[in-house]
């Protein structure tokens, strides 16, 4: 039988990625959560994580993760219906992955519907759409948004809809670098912004419409989206952007479209296939926040 007290403490240092803010967390010392980790792992008879930084969980102490993750999702269940065995606090709490342009657009409302329903803290992961898929893999979240339409072993997956994106940039910066339109000569000549070394989305726009690839244009890297929207309306770069964050900009004449290309991204709901009511609730909040917002996948 597994001594859960130990459990909270090695999956609340995965978490953190440190034994110091999980005993913050916990309200312990750094010492006592040392220690209920090296016991731990004495009784695994393994290492559970790997002590970088930030700390990393071995390939058992992501199953160790993902299991705990499961049983705290069933206990709040629990609680719904035993009220005198919540925790003290009274919330529940969920970890998601979400992209940085769903959550600065479609799912920004997500969180305090979570809580207004729910009574739950919200936890977010926040990383490429493309890279999302791996924490979920990872155990390290419940539910995760993500380009994949092949549901991950051990989950369900669903279509949330697709989001558009569109090639931005400020009047100045038009003038400069695309007098004579936009070319790949005149993009090989000019910075854009990427959100990170893993930027698919760019990557992806250049090459489709344009033939150019990784390393042949120079770029900024921000991993904001609305710096994305920033960096453009300064004027140092051009963007490829969600169309309805870029729309305040196009409205009052700070950003224009330099061409008319666009391109649609597809997303999915990847979940896990536990027995909860309450993560059955979760899914149904993202689904139909993603359905108020987004158009559908064309097939």
């Amino acid at each position: 039988m597994l001594d859960y007290k130990l459990v909270q403490a090695c999956a609340e240092v995965i978490h953190f990625g440190s034994f110091e803010k999980a005993a913050r967390a916990l309200g312990l010392t750094q010492s006592a959560i040392s220690q209920r980790v090296k016991l731990l792992e004495e009784r695994f008879g393994q290492p559970l994580i790997v002590r970088s930084k930030p700390i990393a969980p071995t390939v058992a102490g992501q199953r160790l993760l993902a299991h705990y993750q499961s049983v705290r999702l069933l206990e709040q269940d629990l609680g719904d219906e035993l009220p005198d065995l919540q925790a003290d606090s009274g919330y529940g709490q969920v970890t998601l992955a979400v992209n940085a342009d769903s959550l600065a657009t479609w799912f920004v409302d997500v969180p305090k519907v979570l809580f207004e329903k729910l009574g739950l803290l919200v936890h977010l992961v926040v990383d490429d759409e493309s890279l999302n898929h791996q924490s979920l893999q990872d155990g390290n979240v419940l539910g995760a948004v993500s380009l994949r339409d092949t549901p991950i072993q051990g989950c369900r997956v669903r279509a949330l809809g697709r989001m558009r994106y569109v090639m931005v940039v400020s009047p100045t910066f038009n003038d400069r670098y695309f007098k004579n339109g936009v070319t790949a000569d005149a993009l090989k000549a000019c910075p854009a912004v990427n959100f990170s070394e893993h930027d698919e989305l760019q990557n992806q726009f250049l090459h489709q419409y344009f033939g150019l690839n990784p390393g042949e244009f120079p770029a900024h890297t921000v991993p904001s989206s609305q710096g994305f929207v920033t960096l453009a309306e300064q004027g140092v770069a051009y963007a490829v952007v969600e169309q309805h964050q870029a729309e305040e900009g196009l409205r009052t004449g700070k950003l224009i479209r330099p061409c008319p290309f666009e391109i649609d991204r597809p997303l999915y709901w990847h979940h896990k296939t536990i027995n909860s009511r309450l993560l059955n609730q979760v899914n149904d909040i993202v689904l139909s926040e993603a359905r108020r917002h987004l158009p559908e996948i064309r097939t």
